[in-house]
């Protein structure tokens, strides 16, 4: 397998991660519309966002390492994008809650959701399948 073809492979396995993130998100955040109302629905969608976007970007800096000779890049942006990644969601989070008219409850729900989901997808790309 070429280099070229790793890379877009890791590429494509973290974007999924993802999406697949972001659409845990928005099906809770739609089961929250339907069952608590507005307020709740997007509080919730809030604040799994507050985590998806900071992990969207996270893989899109870090992950265009996949060659051998870019692990030292590879891990040094990945060390550094991981604790701006924490930085920037708990930013957001705060951002949220501060401006505005949320359900504190219903956003730490969505930011669980997105943690959560998270995991889970990973669990499921690189664990079950063993790809």
């Amino acid at each position: 397998m070429g280099t070229k073809t790793l890379q877009a492979l890791v590429q494509n396995k973290a974007y999924r991660i993802v999406i697949f993130q972001l659409m845990g998100v928005m099906m809770l955040a739609f089961l929250a519309l339907i069952l608590r109302g507005t307020v709740s629905g997007f509080s919730v969608l809030a604040g799994g966002l507050a985590y998806v976007i900071p992990n969207l970007i996270f893989v899109w800096r870090v992950f265009r390492y996949a060659r051998a000779s870019e692990m030292t890049l590879f891990m040094a942006a990945f060390f550094i994008g991981e604790m701006l990644k924490l930085v920037l969601a708990a930013v957001l989070f705060l951002m949220i809650v501060k401006t505005l008219p949320v359900s504190l409850l219903s956003v730490l729900v969505g930011f669980a959701a997105a943690i959560v989901s998270f995991w889970l997808t990973s669990f499921w790309l690189f664990g079950v399948k063993g790809e």
